[in-house]
């Protein structure tokens, strides 16, 4: 196994999940459903091309991401996938602001 091979999804999307959230979710204070198609859009795209620009391993990408209206609302969610273990993975990250939660996740599995 080489070097690239040991860098995990969690290395190539920590930084870049919190940054893309942060420019793009974090300032929207009220929660305006027309609003969160493009929001949701944006966040998953920029996330995709900024992971892929800069990966060093590799691999294809995935970016999942639910928007959702803090209203005390509950929300369950499973994902199951095939793959190999030692080389492909998933990092989900969550922010939150006043009025809405966002959670961001990025697979990536191994070409």
């Amino acid at each position: 196994m080489s070097i690239p091979d040991k860098i995990s999804v969690q290395d190539e999307a920590a930084d870049v999940c919190r940054d893309v959230v942060a420019r793009i979710f974090m300032p929207e204070g009220t929660y305006q459903h027309d609003k969160i198609p493009a929001m949701n859009s944006s966040i998953v795209d920029t996330t995709i091309q900024r992971i892929t620009a800069n990966s060093k391993v590799p691999r294809k990408y995935i970016a999942h991401c639910v928007i959702m209206q803090r209203n005390g609302a509950g929300l369950h969610s499973v994902s199951a996938c095939s793959w190999n273990a030692a080389s492909d993975g998933c990092y989900v990250y969550k922010a939150e602001n006043k009025a809405m939660t966002c959670i961001l996740t990025v697979y990536g599995v191994t070409m």
